[in-house]
């Protein structure tokens, strides 16, 4: 829900510094550190995972008084002494453009201001030091409730749904999440509705209301999602730490709330006190980013002084929350083993960064490849879990192959080689020598990467910041690596040495609960025991743990020289780039620049004549005179938003682009086939997906971790993303390429086959991490299996069946594999771009290389068309695919997508699109999850399988089953319409234009262009122009022509499927069905009239030849 995942996680990453590919589940771990409540912005929901910080204990009627507050919450704090307007001086990136004011009000809120010229939308958030762990024991989940409640009206707006419909209106989203001792409230709009967004914003804490029929309706909002959550896979590890919690403290607090705590009596006035109590403006801080001067904002954000300063003082707690030294068992649906060590804080070592370094020593010698050439690990990951100022929870994720944990044994062999690894460190780091290069090595990469920081950082993560570092180092605070304290390493290694401190999770789908107690008498016994003894009811948990016994701890801690000699420390990082200097066209095309482009010219050709024309742009250098160059270089930059096409026959192409101030390189390849993959070849090409990353990780580890990064993507079609400093970016594809060419003699490649019939390490490894990945679809939430795996499984003729694929895993042989791959890439169109700090003739030099980066060079590839894409045709249908997901067990939810087909892309459709989607979206929301309380996931968006438009709602929740909710869909667009004719022209203009504004906003990155351009070369439609054309295509668009294509779509031509899915609790406790049968028997029952069950006889498709973008 953030813009970009990594900045979602930026505090959370052990070191900013670094690019490490974090596995899925622990990219969802970190990030449910937070509960993001998704309730405000629709269009977020489907895009981002839902994000939650702390889970707890069971409910009980008692929970003792919290002992480990140390300060009273009244009190008199003392202002920031010196903190005015121009005395603040900002650390930023030597290339940011952003001007930034500082400022403390009357009420002592602190304020950023940020000036960004270049942006059309505006941005603002708000952080309070006050969450989960400064509710009241009796109303558990009251801080996530008051959170929702603040969108819900103020005395100043008590309209429920206003601030969504000023959203809608600005083009804008909303959202906000709830930690343990901060909630943090954002929102983006376009800049023209940034003062009454403001203004609205500012009254969530200056009057509230807490309307009583809103918090009944919103707490059924609150309870969908904690029925959703708790269902889900990702949440265990997370509420598995708040039982193991000591009881006396918050941690240990079920804080997501649910029907059962917060339909109590009183919660009205509970939600009243929490607030009154635990806000003020001295411990919140606000964020504000527009174009407007710092002047204009400053005046925008006087109404915030309004907000009451109580002078609370922020609680604050002491001692670990966590009782571990423990061995732990649990249920879940794939093997592996997690180590965490609860830790000292590490909040006052921002300078220090201590155990960022401690990360990047474990991460980069050879532990990994020793754990996985042992066969006792597929994939190993580290990352910080759990983490407030006084602790810290590292945490190693260790996913095992199936056939592991017979006896359990493993767990401990795994923990033993670590804890040898750590004792190994310990004595490399008593080298000072050593350790002051490596810190040097590391403070020099963490600078640069700030000083090159793409992009500016979130806005939520700034007033985070703002309330936890001095403003000074706002920006800064994340990347600052400057102070050398082997002390304070040598403490944190001294910990992750204990046993104590550290709690050894197993995960395994073969483990049982039983409802008696049972004694094991030692580690031996519990590691080998398949039964658990231990089960939640709020958390649908099941579970064991024992102390670690001294056996397991000898085992664990016991030097062994042995072993010891076997590892390999970190060695010096040959990839910190030396020349950070930016490329003059000017200067090295001797005065020459490439002809300037712009979207008239390119409008009215069709494809051969617009990639004729971007060709020639290249080849017809315009000659200036010295002085003049530079003036015409610079508005070229400006200017230019196209590339040129470098080679036609390769379809290479190239964009100069400094204008980012960025050092830096986007280059991408994408390989389409011109033949159909059977179900053998694609899974063989996933299986190669996994050897090259993992070749890829191995031998680029120096690179990864100083500032470059690659993305393989290897399935129905083949993409690299590489991202890199321009003065090595040449020789890291040439290592790439090197990794992953399956046409290389088999003396030099990392695949090699002997003359026997036993697979290499490296291949099995990759078939179970495959198993692995296809069997986390479907542990998905509900809602995301419905998009990402039903709804392409119906639409597509393409997609496969990953059920089907895991069949196949087993029947494929090494030497097959490479096969396949060979014969697949022999029949194949490949595309390239390059994007940033490199002249023409430069990325011509590496195009070429690229042109045989994955492929044979000695191979003529026959130059054909891409395959066309099939996308099912519903012309006229009303179609119900309904399915029961058994393997979802205990889940009460069920799932409705409906998909409204549109037809293949036009201009108009496309504007029209734009144009309706927020208001849509918006009065979908408010009726579907406001008013009618359907589902904690609500959302609606149009959205695009290849070149084929369509429109989905889709809704998750257990108040309705899921074919009532496909009628309340319907009973909504029949009401929306309605509402869409009385739109004054007014509101309509406002709408268009918020549209249009969010469609001109230039890319703020050097990514983000280049990912812009990349979609149209790599998808083969090349309408760079779509924008310009499409703003002014918009400008002519009226209410009438967007009443009709509405009509059109939803009420009078419909061509719909609604895809419902059912969760096992819903069927088997909601419904009291007992199997498939009845299931299918209730299904049929309750078939609208004019609707029919799908089937995939008789089926029609659209032919795609290439995709299109998405709206």
């Amino acid at each position: 829900m953030l813009k970009q995942q990594r900045e979602a996680i930026e505090r959370a990453k052990l070191n900013s510094t670094c690019n490490t590919i974090i596995s899925t589940l622990f990219v969802v771990l970190v990030i449910l550190l937070i509960l993001f409540i998704c309730d405000l912005s629709g269009l977020v929901q489907l895009d981002k995972p839902l994000q939650y910080v702390s889970a707890a204990n069971a409910i009980k009627d008692s929970i003792p008084e919290r002992n480990f507050i140390s300060a009273s919450q009244t009190g008199t704090l003392e202002p920031l002494q010196g903190q005015h307007i121009d005395k603040v001086k900002v650390i930023k990136p030597i290339i940011d453009h952003r001007q930034y004011r500082y400022l403390e009000l009357e009420n002592h809120l602190k304020v950023l201001l940020i000036h960004d010229p270049e942006s059309e939308m505006a941005s603002a958030a708000m952080d309070v030091k006050a969450g989960s762990w400064n509710e009241p024991d009796e109303y558990p989940g009251l801080a996530h409730f008051c959170e929702h409640m603040l969108f819900i009206g103020s005395q100043k707006y008590p309209q429920i749904d206003f601030f969504d419909d000023l959203m809608a209106k600005g083009g804008g989203s909303s959202n906000a999440y709830t930690e343990a001792q901060n909630t943090n409230y954002y929102f983006e709009i376009t800049v023209n509705h940034l003062g009454k967004a403001l203004d609205a914003f500012a009254h969530f804490f200056i009057d509230p209301l807490f309307n009583e029929d809103a918090v009944n309706k919103e707490r059924n909002a609150v309870n969908s999602e904690y029925e959703m959550d708790v269902s889900s896979e990702d949440w265990k590890v997370v509420n598995l730490f708040a039982l193991l919690a000591d009881p006396k403290h918050p941690a240990s607090r079920f804080s997501i709330g649910n029907n059962d705590v917060l339909a109590k009596e009183g919660v009205v006035e509970a939600l009243k006190k929490f607030y009154q109590d635990n806000y003020s403006s001295n411990i919140m801080s606000l964020a504000v980013s527009s174009r407007l001067s710092l002047n204009q904002m400053e005046k925008l954000i006087k109404v915030f002084q309004k907000i009451e300063n109580k002078n609370l003082i922020p609680l604050q707690f002491s001692g670990f929350p966590y009782q571990l030294g423990l061995f732990g068992k649990y249920k879940t649906e794939k093997k592996l083993i997690l180590l965490n060590w609860q830790l000292s804080g590490r909040e006052q070592y921002i300078h220090q960064k201590p155990l960022e370094l401690i990360d990047y020593l474990l991460n980069n010698g050879n532990l990994k490849d020793y754990l996985k050439e042992k066969q006792l690990v597929i994939e190993f990951e580290s990352s910080i879990f759990i983490e407030q100022n006084h602790f810290v929870n590292y945490i190693i994720e260790l996913i095992l192959s199936e056939q592991q944990l017979e006896d359990g044994k493993i767990a401990l062999e795994i923990t033993r080689v670590i804890n040898n690894y750590i004792q190994q460190l310990e004595e490399w780091l008593k080298d000072d020598k050593y350790l002051e290069e490596i810190f040097k090595e590391q403070s020099q990469i963490s600078k640069i990467n700030f000083e090159y920081m793409e992009g500016s950082q979130d806005i939520s993560d700034i007033a985070y910041n703002l309330n936890k570092y001095e403003p000074v180092e706002v920006l800064s605070s994340s990347f600052i690596m400057d102070i050398l304290d082997k002390d304070i390493i040598y403490k944190y290694i001294t910990e992750l040495k204990k046993t104590d401190n550290l709690l050894i999770l197993i995960g395994d789908d073969e483990y049982q609960f039983i409802d008696n107690t049972f004694k094991l008498n030692n580690n031996k016994e519990f590691l080998k025991d398949k039964n658990l003894d231990k089960r939640s009811e709020i958390y649908r948990l099941e579970y064991a743990t024992q102390k670690m016994d001294k056996d397991s701890i000898k085992i664990i801690t016991q030097k062994d020289s042995k072993l010891q000699k076997l590892f390999n420390k970190p060695q010096k990082n040959l990839f910190i780039p030396d020349d950070l200097k930016l490329v003059s066209l000017c200067e090295s095309n001797k005065f020459k620049l490439p002809i300037l482009i712009n979207s008239d010219q390119l409008k009215p050709l069709d494809k051969d004549a617009k990639l004729n024309l971007l060709f020639n742009a290249g080849q017809d250098l315009q000659k200036y005179s010295k002085d003049q160059c530079k003036k015409q270089e610079n508005i070229y930059q400006k200017n230019n938003y196209y590339p040129i096409l470098l080679n036609k026959e390769n379809n290479q192409w190239w964009k100069f682009s400094t204008l980012y101030k960025l050092p830096n390189v986007y280059g991408a390849i994408f390989i389409s086939y011109t033949k159909p993959l059977t179900i053998r070849q694609f899974t063989s090409m996933r299986i190669f997906n996994f050897i090259s990353e993992e070749e890829v990780n191995k031998q680029l580890r120096q690179q990864l971790t100083t500032g470059y990064s690659v993305e393989l993507d290897m399935s129905k079609q083949i993409e690299i993303k590489v991202y890199g400093f321009s003065e090595k970016v040449r020789s890291f594809f040439k290592k790439i390429c090197g990794c992953i060419n399956p046409f290389k003699d088999k003396t030099n490649s990392f695949i090699q086959f002997e003359q026997t019939k036993q697979e290499s390490i490296d291949f099995i490894r990759a078939k179970q991490s495959l198993i692995t990945s296809i069997k986390d679809i479907f542990q998905m939430k509900l809602f995301e299996q419905s998009f990402q795996l039903y709804l392409p499984l119906i639409l597509r003729k393409d997609y496969f069946n990953p059920e089907q694929v895991i069949q196949q895993i087993p029947n494929i042989t090494e030497e097959q594999m490479i096969l396949d791959i060979k014969e697949i890439l022999q029949n194949s169109i490949q595309s390239s771009l390059l994007v940033g700090n490199l002249d023409q003739k430069k990325a011509q030099d590496l195009s070429s290389e690229l042109k045989t980066c994955i492929q044979d060079q000695n191979t003529n590839i026959h130059i054909s068309e891409r395959l066309p894409i099939s996308v099912l045709n519903l012309s006229g249908k009303n179609w119900i695919f309904a399915k029961f997901v058994e393997s979802d067990k205990g889940n009460l939810n069920g799932v409705t997508l409906n998909y409204y087909q549109i037809g293949q892309r036009t201009l108009e459709n496309y504007a029209l699109m734009k144009i309706l989607q927020p208001l849509l979206n918006s009065q979908a929301y408010n009726h579907l999850r406001t008013n009618l309380q359907l589902g904690y996931v609500v959302l609606m968006k149009f959205k695009q399988i290849s070149c084929i438009d369509g429109a989905l709602f889709l809704v998750q929740g257990n108040k309705e089953q899921p074919f009532k909710v496909n009628q309340l869909i319907e009973k909504f667009l029949l009401q929306f319409d309605k509402y869409l004719k009385k739109l004054k022209n007014k509101q309509f203009e406002h709408l268009r234009h918020s549209s249009i504004v969010e469609l001109r906003e230039k890319p703020q990155t050097l990514s983000e262009e280049a990912d812009r351009l990349w979609g149209y070369i790599s998808s083969g439609d090349y309408t760079f122009e779509e924008r310009q054309v499409t703003i002014e295509r918009m400008k002519l668009i009226t209410k009438d022509q967007i009443v009709l294509f509405f009509q059109n779509i939803f009420i009078k031509n419909r061509s719909k499927i609604s895809l419902q899915l059912y969760g096992e609790g819903m069927v088997s406790k909601t419904l009291g069905l007992k199997n498939n049968k009845e299931f299918d028997t209730y299904i049929k029952t309750n078939i609208p009239n004019d609707a029919l069950l799908f089937t995939e006889k008789e089926l029609t498709y659209y032919n795609c030849q290439n995709d299109v973008s998405s709206v």
